[in-house]
């Protein structure tokens, strides 16, 4: 099975077509992912070494992980679009579903990114971690929220919309129906951000519900499009908070 294009559902004398996914590719997307993840950083380090030899993983800043992270998003989805390109021979666009919407309103699609940030924050609240989590600690600095920020808003949404609602969401669906789709990226994406909520497993529920819903928005409105505006809305409203915090606590007295 696989979804239909958005104007396609009022065609009765074309059957589907069937989808070129299966098990298969998600197991190769699974053991690239594992090896960049084990090996990207490694290698990284090993250049680094190059210019820096005393340099040592402790030693990392805040930014060193950002520009690490970035450089594994575009990875990903440099095999993304090499698997729908060139082995399956699809269109990118198509398959990750970069439709227009036409079931939300851009209005409501910010207004409820914002508003799921502005519940994280004050439910994270009533259920503090026993320490700060790693990614307070990375935080610790206005340099490393604004460096954050410029990330998280400006490149991280559409990188993990793309590899989570675009192509994950599309070859789960293809392979267990909408039901696996959601639930399983919901986990997946919970996953991803583990290491930096590690300790405060309150937060990883709370980015499990978040997850959830941004891909039943996607579900629901057959396009990537609305989970992206979402999650950009999320992602400014908590570094907003963030930065805030930072000036206040940190700025000139």
């Amino acid at each position: 099975m696989s979804f239909p294009l958005p104007d396609s559902e009022f065609r009765t004398d074309e059957p589907a077509p069937q989808s070129p996914w299966r098990i298969a590719d998600l197991i190769v997307f699974a053991v690239f992912f594992l090896l960049t993840v084990l090996l990207l950083p490694i290698t990284v380090l090993r250049v680094w070494h190059i210019f820096s030899p005393e340099l040592r993983v402790a030693d990392l800043t805040a930014v060193d992980q950002v520009i690490l992270q970035g450089l594994m998003n575009s990875v990903l989805v440099g095999f993304i679009a090499f698997l729908i390109k060139v082995v399956h021979r699809q269109s990118f666009v198509e398959t990750i579903h970069w439709f227009r919407n036409h079931q939300f309103s851009t209005g409501f699609l910010i207004s409820l990114g914002a508003t799921l940030a502005i519940s994280v924050l004050l439910v994270s609240s009533f259920f503090p971690a026993g320490e700060p989590p790693p990614i307070e600690r990375l935080l610790s600095s206005a340099t490393a929220v604004y460096v954050f920020a410029i990330f998280g808003i400006g490149a991280a949404p559409l990188f993990e919309e793309i590899i989570f609602r675009g192509f994950l969401f599309k070859v789960l669906f293809d392979i267990g129906g909408s039901g696996m789709a959601v639930s399983v990226t919901a986990i997946l994406f919970a996953l991803l951000h583990l290491p930096q909520l590690w300790g405060s497993w309150g937060g990883v529920i709370l980015i499990f519900i978040v997850g959830y819903i941004l891909s039943f928005v996607r579900l629901r409105s057959n396009s990537l499009i609305p989970s992206f505006i979402i999650h950009t809305s999320y992602n400014t409203m908590l570094f907003g908070v963030f930065a805030l915090s930072t000036f206040v606590q940190k700025g000139p007295r």
